[in-house]
């Protein structure tokens, strides 16, 4: 199957950047499909981010606090910590 990365900022949902499809065996072929895939990046594009996000997105009283855009996780383990 053929992906595609697309990249989108994670409050507003806006694209940052489409990178080139990376084919399969099939790709061209009559009823093959590619694939998106989407990866959330930085915070709000440069149209949004004069934004409050809690207002702008409709998540206001929701309890749900957007994205910082910070990498989380693996890098919160103790082997990268100062």
């Amino acid at each position: 199957m053929c992906y595609q990365v697309v990249e989108r900022y994670s409050v507003c949902r806006c694209l940052y950047y489409k990178h080139a499809i990376d084919p399969c065996s099939a790709y061209g072929q009559r009823g093959h499909t590619v694939q998106e895939k989407t990866v959330l990046v930085g915070y709000a594009c440069s149209t949004h981010s004069s934004h409050r996000a809690e207002t702008s997105y409709g998540m206001e009283g929701a309890g749900v606090l957007p994205d910082s855009g910070y990498a989380s996780g693996a890098h919160d383990s103790p082997q990268y910590r100062r």
